[in-house]
């Protein structure tokens, strides 16, 4: 029958059997751990003799140490050995750490000198650059160039030298916070040019800057005012090969295409910003009433309609009410 672990006589049974296991397997190891223990110890304390003869043989010197000094000396030597050695690899170290930190030092020192040279010659560079800067923005309407690069106050700019017993900053510090501001001035100039330009760009693409026909001119504008006997010529004429293409000099809507005994036939273009232009002594004409057309499409052909002796286009420019002369238009603008 087998135990039961929870009945007193066999629980003191079960106690017995590990007792007596332990002691029948271990007690061999034990014994010979002890032996082992007092073989080292008697060996231990046997004693060596050292003797040193002199070559004179005069005085022999000798003395009796034990194993274990013995071994406690080679033990420190070696002790002491080691640890000198660690140090010396670790003093080492530290030396050839300290000489790149050093020679890193310097290079770093050589660059901070070029980075400051650099920094100065960008400095004078936007410096000439600022005029270029300011001319533009003196193109633009409504400019501010009184207060264009004003400097003015810099909150906080340079709080962190106030604590710092007035130390200075360098002059690269300040060039760089310098250059900054002007930069971000400058960002905002550009801005506004753009759009000056756009809006120029814009002006111009609807602005009569053609020449209506290829030809020359063979008479001027005249506004009257050398003119006293004969009506003023408010316009230009261009003679050119018949049938040559007459184009829009700048986009917009056909006003009318009308007859004329003296002008012969006329095709007026309405343009934006009260622009108008008229082409006259037309062959014929391309294009139809009220049709929007584009700057450089052909809306007709020389002729020689109307009073002319020969073959040509009259070509008018009109803002508003007023006839202007078109060739400041012809020679300023793209042709």
């Amino acid at each position: 029958m087998g135990l039961n672990p929870f009945k007193d006589s066999d629980l003191n049974d079960l106690q017995v059997n590990i007792r007596k296991f332990f002691e029948g397997n271990f007690s061999d190891i034990r014994a010979r751990l002890r032996e082992w223990w007092y073989r080292l110890l008697k060996k231990g304390r046997e004693k060596l003799t050292v003797m040193f003869i002199p070559h004179s043989e005069k005085k022999i010197i000798n003395f009796h140490i034990s194993i274990f000094s013995i071994v406690m000396i080679i033990s420190t030597i070696v002790i002491t050995v080691t640890i000198t050695s660690i140090v010396i690899i670790n003093h080492t170290s530290t030396i050839k750490e300290v000489s790149r930190l050093k020679f890193y030092g310097t290079n770093s020192k050589v660059q901070i000198k070029k980075y400051k040279e650099e920094i100065n010659k960008l400095y004078d560079i936007f410096q000439k650059f600022k005029p270029e800067i300011t001319y533009l923005y003196s193109l633009a309407p409504e400019n501010e160039l009184d207060s264009l690069w004003a400097k003015g106050g810099i909150v906080n700019e340079d709080a962190r030298y106030e604590n710092e017993s007035d130390v200075t900053p360098p002059i690269e510090v300040l060039n760089i916070q310098e250059i900054e501001r002007e930069l971000k001035t400058t960002k905002k100039i550009l801005g506004k040019i753009k759009t000056f330009l756009d809006t120029r760009k814009k002006v111009l693409g609807n602005t009569p800057s053609l020449w209506p026909t290829d030809g020359y001119i063979i008479s001027e504008f005249d506004d009257g005012s050398t003119q006293s006997m004969k009506k003023a010529c408010r316009g230009v004429n261009i003679a050119a090969f018949p049938g040559t293409e007459i184009r829009a000099t700048a986009p917009g809507r056909v006003e009318s295409i009308s007859w004329n005994s003296v002008l012969g036939l006329t095709v007026t273009i309405k343009h934006k910003y009260g622009f108008m232009t008229s082409y006259s002594h037309c062959q014929r004409a391309s294009v139809e009433t009220n049709q929007m057309i584009s700057k450089g499409e052909i809306i007709g052909y020389v002729g020689r309609t109307g009073k002319t002796s020969r073959h040509m286009c009259f070509y008018q420019v009109k803002i508003g009410t007023e006839f202007v002369d078109p060739l400041p238009f012809l020679n300023r603008l793209n042709r």
